[in-house]
């Protein structure tokens, strides 16, 4: 079944090379497991949106549980869903600025806040919110 699964982890040690291999393995290998979603980075901390088959999706989140350039990963929202949010991308990147603090703060996140503190009911209007935002590159 279709699933959606949004998480939130610190990234450790956050280097850009990190940032591009994890786009780069993302944008070959979700394509493959029928994945498609966006990351956001916000003041060192991932932000992610995954969407596709419900066992896919938990073995990719295994995987980033145990990834080293992830701490404290927590899933914020995981539901079904009828249709996708991200059907073009295999994954996209957010450049965070004031105009999506804006957002933020209109879904309940202050900005001194962290994306691990999003109401799970707001988690996935606010990443749709997100993706109304010209700051998205696609990869």
């Amino acid at each position: 079944m279709l699933a959606r699964l949004i998480y939130a982890s610190k990234a450790i040690g956050l280097r850009a090379a990190d940032l591009a291999d994890i786009l780069e393995v993302s944008r070959i290998d979700n394509p493959k497991a029928g994945i498609t979603g966006a990351l956001g980075l916000l003041d060192g901390v991932y932000l992610q949106y995954l969407e596709g088959d419900d066992a896919a999706l938990e073995a990719l989140y295994a995987r980033i549980q145990i990834d080293l350039r992830h701490r404290d990963p927590v899933v914020l929202d995981r539901t079904f869903i009828a249709v996708r949010a991200f059907p073009e991308w295999s994954m996209a990147l957010l450049h965070w600025d004031e105009r999506i603090r804006a957002v933020a703060r209109r879904h309940g996140l202050d900005p001194s806040q962290s994306p691990y503190d999003i109401a799970p009911a707001a988690v996935a209007p606010f990443f749709r919110a997100l993706a109304a935002t010209p700051n998205w590159v696609a990869l």
